[in-house]
C-alpha cells in the first residue's frame, strides 16, 4: 500500500497538482487562525456532545486536512492528557513551529485523497476532518470518506465539518440605510462558477453520503453564520478575504482564460464588498457539522436512523 504518511514535521512541499487555491503564506495562516476561533463560537465545541462522552480515556484523534494544526492545539487543551492527537496534512507550510505543540500533539505529511498506511489503519478513535471544500473538485467526496473512515477503530467516530458557500450571498443589514450586499453576492457567485468550471465542485448530500458508506448514528447539524447578530461582520471578512484571495490565485493561473478576472479586477471587487459591508451588509452561508460511527463490529450492517439539526 502506498504510504502518504511521514514523521512529525517532515518537510515537504506542497503538492503542484493540488488544486488548493486559498494560498499557504503567512497572511493565509492568520486568516486560517482568525476563522477556527470565529467558526468554533458560532458551532460551539470543538468535539461534538455526542462524541465526546464516547471517546475512551486514551483517545487517538486524527486530524485530515490540519492546516496550522490549531484545531488540535485547542482540543488538547480541553482534553485529558492521555489523549493524542495527531494532525495529516498534504503540506507542512502552515503548520504551527513544533516546539510550540503540546506535547501529545503531532503535525504530519499525509494526503487524505491517497491511501493511509497500513500502521494508521484502525488506530484511531475519532477523525476530525474541517474546511477541506476547496480541494474537492468533482466526486471525489465518498472516495474521500472511505479513505480517511480506514483511520478509525471499530466503533470509532468521525467529524466532518464544511461550510456550504454554493448558497452564500450578501444580505442587507438590520440598520437603517443598511447596503444590500448586492456586490457581495456577485463576488461569490464570480467564484462558484470558476470552481465549478476548473474543477466541477459541489457539495454533498452529507446525511445520504454517510449512510450509503454504512456509518450509525449519523447527524448533521447546520447552522447559519448569521445566527450570531456580533459575528456577521467577521464572518463577512473571512468569507471576502478567502474568496478574493482564491480569485487573485486562479487569475495567476488561468490569466488567458474567458471568464477569469484578472488581478486588478478582483482587488476591485473586493475593495467594493468591504465598502458594503461598511455599510452595514453582510455575507451568510450554512455551517455544517455532520458525525457518524463506524459499526463495532460489522462494517457493513444496516445504519441507525439519522437525524439532522438546524441550529
Amino acid at each position: 500500500m502506498d504510504t502518504a504518511v511521514s514523521a512529525t514535521n517532515t518537510s515537504a512541499g506542497p503538492n503542484d497538482d493540488e488544486p488548493y487555491w486559498l494560498g499557504r503564506a503567512s497572511e493565509e495562516q492568520q486568516r486560517l487562525r482568525k476563522q477556527h476561533f470565529i467558526w468554533t463560537k458560532s458551532i460551539g465545541y470543538l468535539i461534538h456532545p455526542h462524541i465526546a462522552p464516547n471517546l475512551p480515556e486514551d483517545a487517538r484523534v486524527a486530524d485530515v486536512g490540519t492546516g496550522t494544526g490549531i484545531w488540535m492545539t485547542e482540543a488538547a487543551k480541553m482534553s485529558p492528557s492521555t489523549y493524542q492527537f495527531d494532525g495529516y496534512d498534504i503540506s507542512s507550510t502552515s503548520f504551527i513551529a513544533e516546539d510550540s505543540l503540546p506535547s501529545n500533539v503531532t503535525l504530519n505529511i499525509g494526503d487524505f485523497k491517497e491511501p493511509f498506511p497500513d500502521e494508521l489503519q484502525g488506530k484511531y478513535d475519532l477523525v476530525n476532518i474541517r474546511l477541506i471544500i476547496i480541494s474537492m473538485g468533482g466526486d471525489v467526496w465518498q472516495k474521500t470518506l472511505r479513505n480517511v473512515l480506514t483511520l478509525l477503530k471499530p466503533g470509532g467516530a468521525i467529524q466532518w465539518i464544511e461550510g456550504n458557500f454554493f448558497v452564500s450571498r450578501g444580505f442587507r443589514g438590520g440598520g437603517p440605510g443598511s447596503a444590500a450586499g448586492h456586490v457581495l453576492t456577485q463576488l461569490q457567485k464570480h467564484f462558484n462558477g470558476v470552481l465549478n468550471k476548473r474543477f466541477g465542485f459541489n457539495f454533498p448530500d452529507w446525511t445520504a453520503m454517510y449512510e450509503e458508506i454504512g456509518l450509525r448514528s449519523v447527524e448533521e447539524d447546520v447552522l447559519s453564520t448569521d445566527r450570531l447578530v456580533d459575528q456577521r461582520r467577521e464572518f463577512s471578512e473571512i468569507g471576502v478575504g478567502a474568496v478574493s484571495g482564491g480569485l487573485k490565485n486562479l487569475a495567476g493561473v488561468e490569466k488567458d482564460e474567458e471568464g477569469y478576472w484578472d488581478v486588478d479586477r478582483v482587488e476591485e471587487q473586493r475593495r467594493k464588498c468591504v465598502e458594503e459591508m461598511d455599510d452595514g451588509a453582510y455575507f451568510r452561508w450554512d455551517l455544517h457539522v455532520t458525525i457518524g460511527f463506524t459499526p463495532k463490529l460489522d462494517f457493513g450492517s444496516t445504519p441507525t436512523k439519522r437525524r439532522k439539526r438546524n441550529l
